[in-house]
């Protein structure tokens, strides 16, 4: 029998990781006028990046975006997103949009 040695938590991060569900993506839904939701969306001159700042919890990078507009949904992908301290469930996020 052997004896293994897990600097720095090593073997306790691993008994983590085993033990968190598959990563599953979801989709967060937005429109004008929604009840008690406001967020901030900004593309940029060539339409391959926007930014969308909002207040709402669980938004993860992988996650999808979709806003409603006059036109039709506009539906994007998280890329980055950075949390703010306070309040603790506004974050900014960069996202890429999703070709239909």
């Amino acid at each position: 029998m052997g004896i293994s040695i897990y600097p720095n938590g090593q073997l306790r991060q691993w008994f983590v990781d085993q033990k968190r569900p598959a990563c599953r993506h979801k989709t967060h839904r937005y429109h004008q006028g929604q009840q008690g939701t406001e967020f901030f969306l900004e593309t940029t001159a060539d339409t391959s990046v926007s930014y969308m700042t909002a207040q709402s919890p669980a938004v993860r990078p992988g996650d999808y975006i979709e806003i409603a507009s006059p036109d039709g949904p506009l539906k994007f992908q998280v890329d980055e997103i950075e949390y703010y301290s306070d309040p603790a469930d506004m974050w900014m996020a960069q996202l890429y949009p999703l070709t239909a």
